[in-house]
């Protein structure tokens, strides 16, 4: 019969008790103010239960007084101790300070109560509640408080924290609305369970906005990650290429100086053209990355020594790719695959999902597992052609080899209104 009253305000206070506990390991902005928050609370129950049980006993006179000190000390505490959550700390403590100057008048003026006769509150000889002049201070310094909490809400707005400024105006609408139920008798004893409704409602609202933060905290780094991966991987491509075709024309030199002498004027001209797309952190079209393929080919063919034929079969021309993600594949199969001559194809075409590209030969093949081969095979322009597809564009990157050759497929996702 003693907590009927505050059975629900007791229930809610042990939801929060679950809930602080279960994150105990976070730390959740102001969790000590939500700790005192949730004690103040817990004795202001405690002590409406105990003033319950002393009303009509007079030898529990006392008793009752000091729990209804108790009560009217901790209950505009509880909405200052919510001022302070939403205080920034960077607020002026001249300010802080003028904060507190209610609660500590109130809290004075109650604890002198019992010695200021009928100055604050009494009970009649028929147990009924009467309250003196200073009494009211308990409204005056709620309504302080209350006020306080609109000001920052509508702070909050300003600052587009539009969130936690409807949590407020909620919180301080269902204090506001409760009062005045109160004092028209209309719904009355539901106080307690308002405080602890609000702070649960608030705690929660909190530990949200926290695990959001620790989220997009966690997209951003990995993003940051994503960059410095793409970055380096850029690094390595550039002399990789330039490497690479410098060695094709050192090899002209001694063979036929004529064809090296055009080499070296071919890969002037595209240099000149193509620096600032080998530096490119996103896609280019196809008809682009064709370009740097058709000039990779041209030198690789100049040496007719190595018996290289290339084969287009294009069917697929509209779609964008990273830089320099299928030129290395050309160049990995002509260097690796065709160790004693044979073809290179280059084949796009399309099914409903995705775009794909294959580059096979017919060298004689490897084994993909891992052999020291198959560790030549997908060196660094492999893992960089499938390390920028994966992440630019979400495609794949797959190779089969067997005896009559190796096939590297790559798919690349349509997006939505590409093929328009």
């Amino acid at each position: 019969m003693l907590i009927n009253e505050n059975y629900l305000a007791f229930l809610i206070l042990g939801g929060l008790l679950v809930i602080m506990y279960v994150y105990r390991d976070v730390s959740l902005p102001a969790s000590r103010t939500f700790k005192l928050i949730t004690a103040a609370l817990l004795i202001l129950c405690i002590f409406d239960v105990i003033e319950t049980w002393a009303t009509y006993s007079q030898e529990r006179h006392n008793i009752r007084v000091l729990a209804s000190v108790v009560h009217y000390v901790f209950q505009p505490l509880i909405i200052f101790l919510e001022l302070v959550v939403l205080v920034p700390p960077q607020t002026n403590k001249k300010t802080v300070a003028i904060y507190t100057l209610p609660l500590l008048v109130n809290t004075l003026i109650y604890l002198f109560s019992p010695i200021a006769g009928k100055l604050v509150f009494w009970y009649g000889e028929d147990y009924a509640f009467h309250r003196g002049p200073l009494g009211i201070s308990i409204y005056v310094v709620t309504f302080i408080y209350l006020a306080l909490l609109i000001y920052w809400a509508l702070k909050l707005f300003h600052k587009d924290d539009k969130r936690l400024g409807i949590v407020l105006f909620f919180m301080a609408a269902i204090a506001i609305l409760t009062g005045a139920l109160e004092g028209l008798n209309i719904a009355t004893g539901y106080i307690d369970e308002t405080f602890a409704f609000g702070v649960f409602f608030f705690y929660m609202y909190l530990i949200s906005v926290h695990e959001n933060r620790i989220r997009a905290d966690l997209v951003q780094k990995e993003l940051e990650l994503s960059k410095q991966e793409l970055t380096l991987l850029r690094q390595q491509i550039r002399p990789h290429f330039v490497f690479n075709t410098l060695h094709i024309i050192k090899s002209l030199v001694r063979k036929d100086p004529p064809k090296a002498i055009k080499g070296l004027e071919d890969f002037s001209d595209y240099l000149r053209a193509n620096l600032d797309r080998i530096s490119s952190e996103g896609l280019v079209s196809f008809e682009e990355e064709l370009g740097n393929i058709e000039a990779y080919v041209s030198l690789a063919m100049a040496d007719e020594s190595k018996g290289v034929n290339m084969v287009y079969d294009i069917n697929e021309h509209y779609f964008r790719i990273p830089p320099l993600s299928i030129e290395p594949l050309i160049e990995n199969a002509i260097k690796h695959g065709l160790t004693n001559g044979g073809t290179v194809t280059l084949s796009t075409t399309s099914d409903e999902n995705s775009y794909i590209i294959t580059v096979s030969d017919d060298g004689g093949g490897f084994d993909i597992n891992e052999t020291k081969e198959a560790k030549k095979r997908r060196g660094i322009g492999i893992t960089n052609s499938r390390a920028r597809i994966e992440k630019l564009c979400g495609g794949t990157l797959d190779i089969t080899s067997d005896a009559s050759g190796t096939k590297v497929t790559v798919r690349i996702p349509k997006t939505e209104g590409e093929e328009n």
